[in-house]
């Protein structure tokens, strides 16, 4: 078992739910597929949770105010036993994916945060971005045969792959990744991607921030990826 590429364990919620649910250190990411009429009902959690639409409109409640989620547009933020659930009340099944950790995070929490337009500055593929009081998120589309630099990074990273199929290095380890799968690269960990495929692939980065600014941090690594 890989502590970088972290095996899906099935969560069911309730009668309609189930999360695939992969453990990455001190982070729970969950992958959910949320069918028309399903409730998360409110509740509350140590843990403070992120989260966001990949397909489909979901109606987020956090503690009492609702919105509705657009998928790729918003990130929610429910702080440290803050009520939170939400329902699919359209005729559409939603894919969503969440992210719950323990935070010390002294910074105020807004429920909703936009995604914004920019520049992945590491490639300057087209990106879109959201900065949150402990996470930074990247939305990244990787052409063809693009490659994503190896590189250390001073945060925990964690990414999830939309569509296609993506090959990823951490460390010393390497898989191809399709949806339903995450792969985890720890704080000062070398890693990297490439896009062997003929389709633009989507990718999801969830970066947890510690001690400071990351992308003050962060340093490229010269290095060759392998592309089998």
């Amino acid at each position: 078992m890989s502590k970088y590429f972290p095996q899906p364990k099935t969560i069911k919620i309730n009668s309609d739910v189930e999360l695939i649910a992969f453990q990455c250190q001190d982070t729970v990411v969950q992958l959910a597929s949320i069918p028309p009429g399903a409730t998360f009902e409110l509740h509350r959690h140590p843990e403070s949770q992120i989260g966001m639409q990949i397909a489909g409109r979901l109606e987020i409640n956090i503690n009492g105010t609702k919105e509705i989620l657009e998928p790729l547009k918003q990130v929610y933020v429910a702080g440290s036993n803050v009520l939170h659930g939400s329902i699919n009340p359209f005729q559409e099944t939603a894919l969503a994916f969440d992210v719950k950790r323990i935070t010390n995070s002294k910074e105020a929490e807004e429920a909703i945060l936009e995604v914004l337009p920019t520049q992945y500055k590491f490639t300057g593929f087209d990106c879109q971005s959201v900065v949150g009081p402990w996470f930074d998120i990247f939305i990244t589309k990787i052409p063809p045969k693009g490659i994503i630099p190896i590189r250390q990074s001073a945060s925990e990273t964690m990414g999830i792959v939309l569509n296609g199929k993506l090959a990823i290095a951490v460390a010393e380890q390497q898989q191809k990744l399709e949806y339903g799968s995450v792969y985890y690269a720890p704080t000062d960990v070398f890693y990297g991607g490439y896009n062997f495929s003929d389709e633009i692939v989507s990718l999801i980065e969830i970066l947890i921030k510690n001690r400071s600014v990351l992308s003050a941090k962060d340093t490229l690594y010269n290095t060759a990826f392998t592309a089998s």
